[in-house]
C-alpha cells in the first residue's frame, strides 16, 4: 500500500485532524495542558490509522511476520489509550491517574505475550488470526469498552450541574459510535477506527470548547455571560431564584493572600453543588456573588435545598449569606430584585450576629479582668436600631451595694437609675445616653455619683464605660465597671 492511498483511503480523518489541530492554535478558553493532551490524542490517532494500514498489509503475506505479531496487540493498547487521553483532556484522571492507567499496564503483558500463551489469539503458520475459543477472544473490546464507561461517568459527573443539553451531543456521540463498535463486533467485520476516533475527537473537543465557554474558570461553576443568556432563553422555565454572597472575602484577600481567597471561592462553590438536583443552575456572576435558577421546583424544594448549602458551608471556615424568591407570572427581573434585597438583609444579619460574637468575647475577658480586680461590672446590648435589648449585672457589682441575685436586683436599666442621688441623676443619665449616641466613638462614659445601696446608705461610686460597635457605628454592646470610692471621698 502507497502513501498515497494510505492517505486518500483515510482522507477525512486526516481532514478533520489537521484542521482541529489548527483550531488549537487559536483557542482562548482551553488550559494548556488540555491544548497539549488533545495534540498528542491526534497523533495517536495518526498512529493507529499507519499501524492499522501496515497490519492489514501484513494479512495479504502468505506467512507471519513478527511485524504483525507486534502491531496487532499495539493497535488493541492504542484504542484504550486514545479513549485515556480524551479522559485526559479535561482532566478527569488528575485524582486517580494510578487507577486508571493500571488496566493498560496489566493489558500490555497479556497482549504482547499472547502469541505464545494463546490466552487472547494467536496467528498460525498461515498468517490467519485465530481467537481464543472463550470470552478472552473479548478482551480487547473489554478494555476499550472499560475507558468508554469510565469517560462517560466521568464527563457526566463532571457536567452534572450544568443541564443534560450541554453534554448531549457528545454522550450521543459516544454511544452512537459504541453501538457501532460492537455491531461490526457481532458480524465480524474487521475495520479501522481511527476514522471514528478523529470524528470523535472533534465533536468532543467543540463540545468542551463550549462547555468551557459558559465555565467560570476558577470555581468552574456556571459564568456570567451563561447566566445573563440563561435569564432570557430559561425565563419561562425558572421557577425559583437564589442570591448568595459570600461574607468577608475581602478581608481574606488583604490577609491572607489571594490564593487563600480562590480556595475560599472554590470551596464554597462546591457546596453549592454538592447536592446535585435536577434543574438547578448555579452561576458565579461576580468576585463573591452567585445566583442560583431552579426550573421546576416548589418553595419547600427551594428552601431544602439552601438549608443544605448552609449545612455544606457551616462545616467549613466561611459565611454566606441568602436570599430566595419564587417567579411569579415570568416575572424573572423582579424575582432577582427581590432575592437580592432577602440576601443583602440576610448579610446585615450574619455580620451583626458576628460583630455580636466578637464584642461578646470582648466582653467574657473584661469580666474577667474585673473579677480578678474585685469591681463591678456591667454589661449591655442593643439590638439593630440601636435600642437597649439586654441589661446584665454583674455578682460583683450586687456584692457591692449589698444585694444577692437577679431577683433582688433585676437585670433592668431601672435596678440602677432608681438608687441615683437626686442630684446626681440628671448628670449621670445625660453622660449615660450622651455616649451611647456619639456614633464616632471618641466620647466615653466616665463618672462619679451617689447610689443608695440596699442598707439605705448613700455611698460614692466611679463608674466607666466602653461602647463596642460595628463598622457603621451603631452600638453593639456598653460594657463598664463600677469601683466603691466612698472611703476616698470621705478622706
Amino acid at each position: 500500500m502507497s502513501v498515497v492511498s494510505l492517505a486518500l483511503s483515510n482522507y477525512i480523518m486526516v481532514a478533520e485532524l489537521l484542521g482541529l489541530w489548527g483550531m488549537l492554535a487559536s483557542n482562548v478558553f482551553l488550559n494548556k495542558r488540555t491544548i497539549k493532551v488533545t495534540r498528542v490524542v491526534i497523533i495517536l490517532i495518526f498512529v493507529e490509522a499507519i499501524c492499522w494500514a501496515v497490519e492489514r498489509y501484513t494479512r495479504e503475506i502468505g506467512y507471519l511476520t513478527y511485524t504483525r505479531i507486534i502491531l496487532a496487540p499495539t493497535i488493541y493498547l492504542l484504542h484504550a489509550i486514545i479513549m485515556l487521553g480524551i479522559i485526559e483532556m479535561a482532566g478527569f484522571a488528575d485524582k486517580h491517574r494510578f487507577l486508571l492507567y493500571l488496566p493498560i499496564l496489566i493489558s500490555a503483558p497479556i497482549l504482547y505475550t499472547s502469541q505464545q500463551t494463546h490466552i487472547i489469539y494467536y496467528f498460525n503458520e498461515n498468517n490467519l488470526y485465530v481467537a481464543a475459543d472463550n470470552l478472552m477472544r473479548y478482551y480487547p473490546y473489554f478494555l476499550f469498552l472499560f475507558y468508554v464507561i469510565v469517560f462517560v461517568g466521568t464527563f457526566t459527573i463532571r457536567y452534572a450541574y450544568y443541564g443534560t443539553s450541554e453534554r448531549r451531543s457528545i454522550l450521543i456521540s459516544i454511544i452512537a459510535a459504541t453501538i457501532g463498535v460492537i455491531a461490526h463486533l457481532i458480524l465480524d467485520i474487521d475495520v479501522d477506527y481511527s476514522t471514528l476516533f478523529a470524528s470523535l475527537l472533534l465533536i468532543y473537543y467543540l463540545s468542551l470548547y463550549v462547555l468551557t465557554a459558559k465555565e467560570d474558570t476558577l470555581t468552574h461553576l456556571l459564568n456570567r455571560q451563561c447566566y445573563y443568556a440563561d435569564m432570557e432563553k430559561r425565563k419561562d422555565m425558572i421557577t425559583a431564584i437564589a442570591s448568595v454572597d459570600m461574607n468577608d472575602l475581602k478581608k481574606i484577600n488583604d490577609y491572607q493572600g489571594h490564593d487563600a481567597g480562590d480556595k475560599a471561592l472554590a470551596t464554597v462553590a462546591e457546596c453549592f453543588i454538592r447536592n446535585r438536583i435536577k434543574n438547578k443552575r448555579v452561576y458565579r456572576v461576580g468576585g463573591d456573588e452567585f445566583a442560583i435558577f431552579y426550573m421546576g421546583q416548589n418553595e419547600e424544594e427551594v428552601k431544602a435545598d439552601i438549608e443544605n448549602m448552609r449545612k455544606y458551608i457551616s462545616r467549613t471556615p466561611y459565611v454566606c449569606a441568602f436570599g430566595y424568591e419564587m417567579v411569579h407570572e415570568s416575572d424573572v427581573e423582579r424575582a432577582i430584585i427581590t432575592a437580592d434585597k432577602k440576601m443583602y438583609i440576610n448579610k446585615s444579619v450574619l455580620k451583626r450576629d458576628n460583630e455580636k460574637k466578637i464584642a461578646a468575647h470582648r466582653e467574657e475577658t473584661i469580666r474577667i479582668m474585673h473579677e480578678a480586680l474585685g469591681s463591678g461590672m456591667w454589661g449591655m446590648e442593643f439590638d439593630e436600631h440601636g435600642n437597649i435589648d439586654v441589661v446584665k449585672w454583674s455578682k460583683e457589682f450586687r456584692k457591692m451595694i449589698g444585694y444577692k441575685d437577679e431577683k433582688d436586683f433585676p437585670d433592668e436599666l431601672e435596678s440602677w437609675s432608681d438608687l441615683l442621688h437626686p442630684d446626681d441623676r440628671e448628670r449621670v443619665l445625660r453622660e449615660f445616653y450622651d455616649t451611647i449616641a456619639d456614633y464616632s466613638g471618641k466620647k466615653n462614659y466616665n463618672v462619679e455619683y451617689r447610689l443608695k445601696v440596699k442598707s439605705g446608705e448613700w455611698r460614692w461610686f466611679h463608674a466607666i464605660g466602653r461602647l463596642l460597635r460595628s463598622d457603621d457605628g451603631k452600638p453593639l454592646s456598653y460594657v463598664g465597671m463600677f469601683v466603691d470610692i466612698s472611703d476616698k471621698k470621705m478622706a
